[in-house]
C-alpha cells in the first residue's frame, strides 16, 4: 500500500479538521458535495486515525458520526460501518481490512490486524488478528 494518503482522504481530513475547529457550517458544506459527488457519506463528527485508504474514492461508503476509526485501515465500496437499533459506537482497530460490500452494524469493537471478507455482515465483535466471512460474519482463521 501507499504510504501516503491520497487527495480525496486529505480533502475528508480537511473538512473534518474545520468541524473540529468550529468551522461547523462550512465542513457540513464541504460533507454535502462528497455525498454529492461520490456518494460517500463519511460525517465531519467520525474520529479518523492515520493513513486511512479509501479505493474507488470510497464510493458509497457509509460510515456512523459516533464511529472511530484506526491507523492504516482499508475501506472498499460500499462499506457500511453503522448503528443498530440504539446500540451506536463502533470502533475499528489499526491496520483492518474491510471488503467491499461490508456491513459493520452495531455497538461492537473491530480488533487489530482484522481482515472483513466482501458482502460480510459483522454483528459481533471480532478478536485481533483474525479473518471473518459470512452472513453473518464467523471467524475463519486466527
Amino acid at each position: 500500500m501507499n504510504e501516503r494518503e491520497d487527495t480525496y482522504v486529505r480533502y475528508i481530513r480537511f473538512y473534518i479538521t474545520c468541524h473540529k475547529k468550529g468551522l461547523k457550517r462550512f465542513s457540513r458544506f464541504l460533507w454535502w458535495i462528497n455525498r454529492l459527488i461520490f456518494s460517500c457519506d463519511i460525517p465531519p463528527q467520525v474520529t479518523i486515525g492515520k493513513l486511512l485508504h479509501l479505493p474507488h474514492f470510497g464510493l458509497r461508503v457509509v460510515i456512523h458520526p459516533a464511529s472511530i476509526i484506526g491507523n492504516n485501515v482499508t475501506i472498499y465500496q460500499h462499506v457500511t460501518i453503522g448503528a443498530k437499533n440504539n446500540e451506536w459506537n463502533v470502533v475499528v482497530g489499526d491496520n483492518v481490512f474491510l471488503g467491499a460490500g461490508a456491513k459493520i452494524l452495531g455497538n461492537i469493537n473491530i480488533g487489530y490486524n482484522v481482515k472483513v471478507g466482501a458482502n460480510s455482515v459483522v454483528l459481533k465483535s471480532l478478536p485481533d488478528n483474525c479473518t471473518a466471512v459470512g452472513i453473518p460474519a464467523k471467524i475463519i482463521s486466527k
